[in-house]
C-alpha cells in the first residue's frame, strides 16, 4: 500500500515536530538537560558491564521514561507559567504534581538499575 504525498507530508511534519521537541528542551531547559545527560551516563556505565538483553530492555524503557516524563514536566510548567504568569497556589499544585511524577519515575528507574547493577557486581 502507497500512501499518499499529503499523508508522508503529515507524518514527516509530526516526527520534525517531536524531534524539535527535544531540541528545545536541550537548548533551554536545564532539568531536561540533566535527565538526558544521566540517561546517556547509565547507558554508557551498562554498555561497559556488557549486560544481557533482559536487563537491557530495562535499562532502555527506564531512561526513555525518566527523560520522555521530564519533557512532559517541563510542558506543564511552561503552559501552567503562559496560563498565570502570577503566583498562584492552584498553578503551584500543578506544577508540584507534575514534579513528583518524575521523581516517582526516576526513584523507580535508579532502584530498577541498582538491582540489575548488583547482578554484575
Amino acid at each position: 500500500m502507497k500512501l499518499p504525498q499529503e499523508a508522508l507530508k503529515r507524518l514527516a511534519n509530526k516526527f520534525r515536530a517531536a524531534f524539535d521537541g527535544v531540541v528545545i528542551g536541550l537548548k533551554t531547559d536545564r532539568s531536561i538537560r540533566f535527565q538526558w545527560l544521566i540517561a546517556i551516563t547509565v547507558i554508557l556505565i551498562f554498555i561497559m558491564l556488557d549486560i544481557d538483553l533482559a536487563d537491557w530492555l530495562w535499562i532502555i524503557f527506564c531512561a526513555a521514561m525518566v527523560v520522555a516524563v521530564e519533557h512532559l514536566n517541563s510542558a506543564i510548567e511552561d503552559l501552567a507559567d503562559f496560563v498565570e504568569p502570577k503566583y498562584s497556589e492552584h498553578i503551584k499544585r500543578i506544577k508540584d504534581f507534575s514534579a513528583a511524577a518524575v521523581l516517582i519515575v526516576s526513584i523507580a528507574s535508579a532502584l530498577i538499575g541498582l538491582l540489575i547493577l548488583i547482578k554484575y557486581f
